[in-house]
């Protein structure tokens, strides 16, 4: 029978699971960096798309409107600023006449007649200020009218918004259409790469399950079914994964679990001696669970919740060892050594007093062994 391999210093063990760990996130970011390049590929053109389906009539006018509006606008934003100059103009002419007024006025009360000139310069500030007046007044109603004009622009485009709005419409659903599909194809492209990664990884992992090399191949396997899921998720419609989700998470766990119940009703050697082991270590029988009663321990009672807390009687002198079989089941639990003639446990391997090893072959274990068609 063979021994089981060393499990080895605690670093090594941490070093391994570690690394194992680390080597599972660089394939999946690695199997990231493909499915994000195969995503690169473009997708549909809207552009392109609403060249070729939108009426050139609506979107002319479209531009005409656009043109036009910003045009009124800067010319308003020009009327304005011009109004805006001829304001300090007035304003100024309107100061110097004051001043030409108040000048005049002290002089007729100083009995002196205002020369030809000053009376000029007079003149000439009222015939600027009533200019400017007259000016800004046409001004403003330039600008009035260029603000009708305005909001007549502004109305039209929303009728022809309106109009681009309904007939864009079809043209929408035909990106969508186009745009899903492509999401199909990378869907495609994408799984086309990873599904054949996955049942390499699958089979491979069947194949070297016993192998020391399995967390490598688990770690691998593992990536890409991370990788081929969140591709699934990203593609597919919600709908549709969840279905997909729960049917993959459904075979997974029956699988676990005929597993287990298989292992359970038609037991391995391995998985028998581990069995057996805990259950001597319980003081248990490996096979109906009945306490063992031998030695210091012939006279009590127990559970395999309270083993452990019992304290086990004092004797004068050393225990007899004797074979012993479960009164309950029957089962031989400990018999004589063919090797040295000590007592030795009948169900796990080795001889604890002189490491001589012989098959376990019980007569439950036996039968349970026998049942198993591997």
């Amino acid at each position: 029978m063979a021994r089981n391999s060393p499990k080895g210093p605690w670093l090594h063990r941490f070093l391994v699971y570690g690394l194992t760990v680390l080597f599972g996130l660089l394939v999946y970011w690695l199997l990231g960096f493909v499915v994000d390049d195969i995503g690169t590929w473009p997708g549909p053109d809207y552009a392109a798309l609403e060249e070729r389906m939108l009426d050139p009539a609506l979107k002319a006018e479209a531009e005409r409107l656009d043109k036009e509006i910003g045009e009124t606008k800067r010319a308003v934003e020009t009327e304005q600023a011009r109004q805006s100059i001829l304001r300090d103009s007035t304003d100024n002419a309107q100061r110097t006449m004051n001043q030409l007024l108040e000048f005049q006025k002290l002089s007729l009360e100083k009995g002196v007649t205002p020369s030809a000139e000053e009376q000029a310069a007079l003149a000439e500030s009222q015939k600027r200020f009533l200019g400017n007046q007259a000016q800004h007044q046409q001004i403003t109603e330039e600008i009035a009218r260029l603000q009708e004009r305005s909001r007549e622009l502004e109305q039209e485009k929303r009728a022809n918004q309106e109009r681009l709005d309904e007939a864009r419409k079809p043209i929408h659903k035909e990106h969508e259409r186009l745009l899903e599909r492509h999401n199909l194809v990378l869907a495609g492209l994408k799984l086309a790469f990873l599904v054949p990664l996955l049942v390499l990884a699958a089979a491979a992992f069947y194949r070297m399950r016993s192998s020391a090399y399995v967390p490598l191949v688990a770690a691998f396997a593992i990536a890409v079914a991370a990788k081929v899921m969140l591709v699934m998720h990203e593609h597919f419609p919600t709908r549709y994964f969840k279905y997909v989700l729960i049917l993959t998470l459904l075979a997974i766990v029956t699988k676990i679990l005929v597993s287990l119940i298989r292992t359970r009703a038609f037991p391995k050697a391995d998985w028998l001696r581990k069995q057996f082991r805990e259950a001597y270590e319980a003081h248990l029988c490996p096979i109906c669970e009945y306490p063992i009663r031998r030695g210091p321990l012939k006279f009590l009672y127990w559970t395999r919740r309270t083993i452990k807390r019992l304290p086990v009687p004092r004797t004068d002198g050393a225990a007899i060892e004797e074979p012993y079989s479960c009164p309950s089941c029957g089962t031989r639990l400990f018999e004589e050594c063919s090797a040295c003639h000590a007592v030795r446990h009948s169900l796990l391997p080795t001889c604890e007093h002189c490491g001589a090893t012989q098959p376990v072959e019980p007569a439950a274990a036996a039968t349970i062994l026998a049942s198993d068609p591997a």
